[in-house]
């Protein structure tokens, strides 16, 4: 395993993404900006992300995420190359949690768009990260799409 500089975030209510898969700069950028897009029922929330664009992250595992990320961020949203490929840029949601974490329901697909509410929604600790899991796997292609 290959390590990683430590991340997270002070400002806790900053949801986490990280990019680990490069190559296509257009691709990142149309991520980015919706990940930056306002949200909730009537757009009324500001999107409130800390992302990280290092070189060092690229090609990162989960593992290698979990090792480096901060234990004040229960969730971390990986911008892959598979989310760079997706039609609609599904990041891997990586679950940090070590108490909670149940083996092979811990990281799920999700749109750009649905980061803010699970983020919320696992800071204070509302919906577990098995329930997102299972919510993701109810869908057709199994990416969690925004609830707005």
């Amino acid at each position: 395993m290959k390590e990683r500089p430590i991340v997270g975030d002070l400002e806790l209510d900053a949801a986490l993404v990280i990019r680990t898969g490069y190559g296509d700069e257009p691709i990142w950028r149309a991520v980015v900006k919706e990940l930056r897009q306002p949200w909730g029922e009537d757009d009324e929330h500001e999107a409130v992300v800390r992302i990280v664009d290092d070189p060092d992250w690229s090609g990162a595992t989960v593992e290698e995420v979990r090792a480096a990320a901060r234990a004040a961020d229960r969730t971390v949203f990986l911008v892959d190359s598979t989310a760079l490929r997706h039609p609609y840029f599904a990041l891997l949601a990586v679950d940090l949690d070590t108490e909670d974490r149940v083996p092979g329901e811990d990281t799920f697909r999700l749109e750009p768009a649905a980061v803010q509410e699970v983020h919320l929604q696992r800071f204070i600790d509302n919906i577990s990260f098995v329930e997102f899991v299972e919510q993701a796997a109810r869908e057709p292609d199994r990416v969690l799409r925004s609830p707005y």
